[in-house]
C-alpha cells in the first residue's frame, strides 16, 4: 500500500521537476540556447531529487504502517520513533500511547477474558449440578406428592378432629373427621368461625384456649342436629419468627364414650365405697343408734337424698322413727307409721323394694311443700331383713338416678339390717349389764344407808364434768360406769370401818386404801374396759402426789381418775355422813378451789367451775332427783 503511494508520490515530483525542466528548457532555448548535458543534468538530478523526497516522505508512513501490523499481530510492546518532523514525531508518540493502552486494554481483556472463562466453566459445573439436583427435585418433588397423599390419608384417618384457623378464628383447615363427629363436611366448615361449633356454655373456656390462657380444655362441639360431643381440646398457638401471630392448631378427641364410662365406673365406685363405709361402721366402737345414724348420714350423702331414715317393727307392730339424716331431719317426722298403711304391709310382708309417691306420703304439710320445693319425686322403702323376717324400713327420698338408687340401697340393706339386729342385741345387752352395775352399787351401799345414792350421783357429776370438758361420748360412758362402780371394792372392806362414827386408826385407814385395789380384782375378769378400771383404780391419787395406792402426781392420772376424784370429793363434802352434816354447794366450791392444783387437777376444777357459775341449777338437780328417788 505504501509502496504505490511512494510511486505516486515519485510520479508527482518527478512531474513537478520534468514541469520546471521544460519550462526551464524553453527558457534556455529562447536564452542560452541548445544545451543538451545541461537538460540531461538537470533531469537526472531531477530524477535523483524525486526518489529521495519521495523516500524521504513516505518513510514515517511506512514505519507506521510496520507498527500496525506489528500491533496487529499481538506485539503491543512495539513502538516507533518517527522524528523526520514535529508532527511526526507527535504521530510517534501517540502511536506509542495508543500501544501502550491497546497493550493496557489487552492485558485488562486477557485477564477479563480468563475470568470468563474461569466462570463459564464454573456455570458448566453449576449447569450440571443444576441438572442434577433438578433430577434429585423431581425425585424429591414426586415422593412429597406421594407423602403427601400418605399424610393427607393419614390426617384424614386419624381418631381425632384436626383443625386450623387464622388469626381470626376462621377455619382454614379441618380434617375428614369431622364428618363422623359433627355431621358436616370440611368444606362447610372452612372460612366460618370455629365458635359456631362450640356449646354455648363452652365458648368462654375455648376463649381461653384460643387466646393461650390454657392449652387444653374438656369442650363440647355442637353437632348438625344440635346435640353435643364432649371432646379433650389441646391447642397449639402457631408465630412467625418475628412472634406475629399466625393462626390456631388444634386437636379435639371424643371423649364422650370415656366420660359416660369414667361415670359408670365412679357410680359403682360410689356404690362400693358406700357398702365399705357401711360396712366399716358396723365394726367401730359406738352405740348401735349411733351407727344407724352414720349409715344413714351416709347414704343421704352419696346419693344427695334430703332425708334418709330408718325405722323398725316395734313391740307394739308400728314403723318407728329409729334415725334421721339429711337436710330435712329436722322437720317434724311422723315417730310411728302404721302397718295398716297397704303400702307398709306391702313392704314388710313382700319383702320388696317398693317405691312411693312422694307426694301421697304420710307426712305433715310443711315436709309435703318443702318436698315439692326440692322437687322430691319418689320415696325408696327397702325392707330390712333380718333371718328371714322383715325387721323395718329404709326410706330415701330421691329425685334422679333411681336405677342406681335402688341397686345401692339394696347393696346396703343387709348391713343396716345387721346394724339393727346388733342394736337390738346391745340394747338387751347394756340393760342387763347397767342393772349388773347398779346392783353391785347398790350392794355396796347397802351397807352404809348415809352412802345410799352416792354412786348415782358421782357417775352423774363426773359425766356432766366429762361434757363440759368436750370428752367423745365413749369416754363419756365410760365416766357413767366408772362412777357408779368407784367403791365397788369396799364389799372387801369390813362394816364396822366403813360404818364407824369416829375417826379411823391408821390400821383401819390402811384397810380402807386397800378398796382400789380390790375393785381391780373384782372387775378385771368381767372384761370392763382398761380405761374404765384404771379410773377406778386412780381415783384416789393426788395431783400433788400425795394419794393412794401409787403415789401419781400430775398428768400421770389418768383424766377419768381425776374427774372421778373430784366428783366423788364433791359428793363427799355435799353429802351428810354419821358424824357430820353435809356442807352447802358453794362452801364445797370453795373447798375445791382451795385444794386446786394440790389434791386436784386444775382443769376439772375450772370445768365444776364453769359449770357451777354457767348452770348451778344442774347440779343441783342431780342431787334433788336422786334423793327423792332413794
Amino acid at each position: 500500500m505504501f509502496k504505490s503511494y511512494r510511486n505516486r508520490l515519485f510520479a508527482i515530483i518527478f512531474g513537478v521537476s520534468v514541469f520546471v525542466y521544460l519550462f526551464s528548457f524553453v527558457h534556455i532555448i529562447k536564452g542560452i540556447g541548445n544545451n543538451i548535458f545541461t537538460s540531461i543534468l538537470i533531469l537526472l538530478i531531477s530524477v535523483f531529487i524525486a526518489m529521495r523526497e519521495s523516500k524521504y516522505m513516505s518513510y514515517p508512513l511506512e514505519k507506521l504502517n510496520e507498527g500496525v501490523k506489528r500491533i496487529t499481530n499481538g506485539e503491543y510492546d512495539y513502538n516507533i520513533d518517527i522524528d523526520v518532523t514535529e508532527e511526526f514525531a507527535e504521530l510517534s508518540k501517540n502511536f506509542n500511547k495508543m500501544s501502550s493502552k491497546l497493550k493496557s486494554t489487552y492485558e485488562e481483556l486477557k485477564k477479563e477474558s480468563q475470568e470468563l472463562i474461569k466462570k463459564n466453566n464454573e456455570l458448566q459445573d453449576l449447569y450440571m449440578e443444576l441438572e442434577a439436583s433438578y433430577e434429585q427435585m423431581e425425585a424429591v418433588t414426586n415422593e412429597l406428592e406421594a407423602s403427601e397423599s400418605r399424610y393427607r390419608t393419614l390426617v384424614d384417618n386419624m381418631s381425632d378432629i384436626l383443625w386450623f384457623t387464622d388469626k381470626e378464628y376462621n377455619i382454614e383447615f379441618i380434617n375428614n373427621r369431622s364428618l363422623k363427629f359433627l355431621d358436616y363436611l370440611p368444606d362447610e366448615m372452612i372460612g366460618k368461625k370455629i365458635f359456631e361449633y362450640i356449646d354455648d356454655d363452652d365458648k368462654k373456656l375455648m376463649e381461653d384456649l384460643m387466646t393461650g390462657k390454657i392449652n387444653m380444655a374438656e369442650i363440647k362441639f355442637k353437632k348438625r342436629d344440635g346435640s353435643t360431643i364432649l371432646t379433650e381440646t389441646r391447642v397449639k398457638i402457631v408465630k412467625n419468627s418475628e412472634d406475629e401471630l399466625l393462626g390456631i392448631q388444634g386437636l379435639s378427641r371424643d371423649i364422650t364414650d370415656y366420660c359416660n364410662a369414667k361415670k359408670e365406673i365412679l357410680e359403682r365406685n360410689r356404690q362400693i365405697l358406700a357398702i365399705g363405709n357401711v360396712t366399716q361402721l358396723l365394726t367401730k366402737n359406738l352405740e348401735p343408734r349411733e351407727i344407724l345414724y352414720s349409715i344413714a348420714e351416709k347414704i343421704s350423702t352419696i346419693l344427695s337424698s334430703p332425708l334418709c331414715t330408718i325405722r323398725t317393727v316395734n313391740e307394739s307392730g308400728k314403723l318407728e322413727l329409729m334415725v334421721a339424716a339429711g337436710e330435712l331431719k329436722d322437720m317434724l317426722l311422723l315417730k310411728e307409721l302404721s302397718l295398716a298403711n297397704d303400702e307398709n304391709v306391702k313392704l314388710l310382708v313382700s319383702k320388696e323394694i317398693t317405691i312411693l309417691d312422694a307426694n301421697k306420703f304420710p307426712v305433715d304439710y310443711g315436709l309435703l311443700r318443702r318436698l315439692k320445693q326440692l322437687n322430691v319425686k319418689n320415696i325408696i322403702s327397702v325392707p330390712l331383713i333380718s333371718k328371714d323376717k322383715a325387721v323395718g324400713a329404709l326410706n330415701i327420698l330421691t329425685t334422679s338416678r333411681l336405677a342406681n338408687d335402688i341397686s345401692l340401697l339394696r347393696s346396703v340393706a343387709d348391713s343396716v339390717s345387721i346394724a339393727i339386729e346388733n342394736a337390738n342385741l346391745y340394747d338387751n345387752l347394756r340393760n342387763w349389764y347397767l342393772r349388773t352395775i347398779d346392783a353391785l352399787a347398790y350392794a355396796v351401799e347397802a351397807k352404809d344407808r348415809y352412802t345410799k345414792g352416792h354412786s348415782l350421783r358421782v357417775s352423774k357429776y363426773a359425766a356432766i364434768i366429762g361434757e363440759s370438758m368436750g370428752l367423745p361420748k365413749d369416754e363419756i360412758e365410760k365416766l357413767r360406769i366408772a362412777g357408779i362402780l368407784h367403791d365397788i371394792g369396799k364389799i372387801g372392806i369390813s362394816d364396822k370401818i366403813l360404818t364407824k362414827p369416829g375417826k379411823l386408826t391408821k390400821e383401819e385407814y390402811d384397810k380402807i386404801k386397800q378398796h382400789p385395789s380390790i375393785s381391780r380384782k373384782i372387775l378385771e375378769p368381767i372384761g370392763l374396759s382398761k380405761d374404765i378400771i384404771d379410773g377406778i383404780e386412780k381415783h384416789h391419787e393426788r395431783y400433788d402426789g400425795k394419794g393412794y395406792p401409787f403415789g401419781l402426781n400430775d398428768d400421770n392420772i389418768p383424766l377419768i381418775a381425776a374427774i372421778l376424784c373430784v366428783a366423788d370429793s364433791f359428793d363427799a363434802m355435799t353429802s351428810d355422813r354419821s358424824y357430820r352434816k353435809g356442807m352447802p354447794f358453794d362452801e364445797a366450791v370453795n373447798e375445791l378451789l382451795k385444794y386446786k392444783g394440790t389434791q386436784f387437777n386444775p382443769r376439772v376444777v375450772d370445768s365444776v367451775m364453769s359449770i357451777y357459775m354457767r348452770d348451778r341449777k344442774k347440779i343441783e338437780k342431780i342431787k334433788r332427783e336422786i334423793e327423792i328417788a332413794n
